[in-house]
């Protein structure tokens, strides 16, 4: 994307994130939009995270994912998926949108985002506005503007490595920019390292073995995390192992083991329901050949 292309699109942006805050003012009364309703904490759903949190995320600030390898950006997209769709749910003077930009150097091995996965966490693809610049500049760049609109719920800005130009004082800058806006910022940092920088919070996320679905045993149970706080300018950091709730879109508590379960399932997914009027299983299927090297040779 280039320069004046990103600045046409950072205008439209701008415009749309006025509209939505001037139609927020008319339908609430003006005690509720005001600096308290922004700056209130922004729970995950899960009470000993809360507790550490104090409340929650601060939102109109800035908070930092990393996944250490590259096959954990999965796990680490999903967290920050979570969070922006805690945003989005949390009653913040009508906030319904997300943008995302994402660094070039992401894209050979960070995949990109699926939109049956988005329902997942209660987000319409709609509601997105993706922003793929064609360089670290630009992106940051991007990120900077996005920050500043008043009317979004978070800013996911992904990024790879520890890039030297993304350093503490493009941090604090961004920091700045979404305390003033209060927008729930997010770096997304793919296979990097720790660094200092404005955030504050830093989490390292990795991937954790999924049981089975609830309702469904031969199914892919819910994402599971392991959670680890290694930075909180707020109090004490420390590990969990979290699972998304699609259903009430919250993180809750996971079971060391995916296999055990104590109690029944807390939710269940939307399934169609089984066929009456078929045989199930069906009949077995006759024998296989593999004639792949004497195909079309006369017998």
């Amino acid at each position: 994307m280039s320069l004046s292309r990103l600045q046409t699109a950072t205008d439209i942006l701008r415009t749309h994130t006025r509209m939505q805050e001037a139609q927020a003012h008319q339908s609430r009364p003006a005690a509720l939009v005001g600096a308290d309703q922004v700056s209130a904490p922004l729970a995950l759903g899960a009470s000993a995270v809360d507790r550490h949190l104090e409340g929650g995320l601060a939102c109109g600030g800035l908070h930092e994912v990393r996944s250490p390898l590259a096959r954990d950006i999965g796990a680490a997209t999903g967290f920050a998926l979570g969070l922006a769709a805690r945003a989005m749910q949390a009653d913040r003077g009508g906030r319904r949108s997300i943008v995302w930009v994402s660094d070039p150097a992401t894209r050979g091995d960070g995949g990109g985002l699926f939109p049956a996965g988005l329902a997942q966490y209660g987000l319409d693809p709609s509601g997105l506005t993706f922003v793929e610049p064609c360089d670290l500049q630009g992106a940051m760049w991007a990120a900077d503007e996005a920050a500043g609109c008043a009317g979004l719920a978070a800013l996911i800005f992904q990024i790879k490595g520890n890039p030297a130009r993304f350093d503490i004082t493009a941090t604090r800058r961004l920091m700045l920019r979404a305390r003033q806006s209060g927008v729930l910022a997010l770096i997304l940092r793919q296979s990097g390292e720790e660094e200092a920088s404005a955030a504050a919070t830093r989490w390292r996320v990795n991937t954790h073995m999924s049981g089975a679905d609830e309702t469904y045993q031969r199914g892919v149970g819910a994402l599971r995390l392991s959670l680890t706080l290694e930075r909180n300018r707020a109090g004490r950091t420390g590990q969990w192992l979290l699972a998304w709730n699609p259903k009430v879109r919250s993180f809750n508590h996971a079971a060391p083991d995916p296999l055990s379960r104590t109690s029944p399932p807390a939710h269940s997914l939307d399934r169609l329901s089984a066929a009456a009027d078929r045989r199930d299983p069906s009949e077995k299927m006759g024998q296989v050949l593999d004639h792949r090297q004497d195909f079309g040779r006369a017998s």
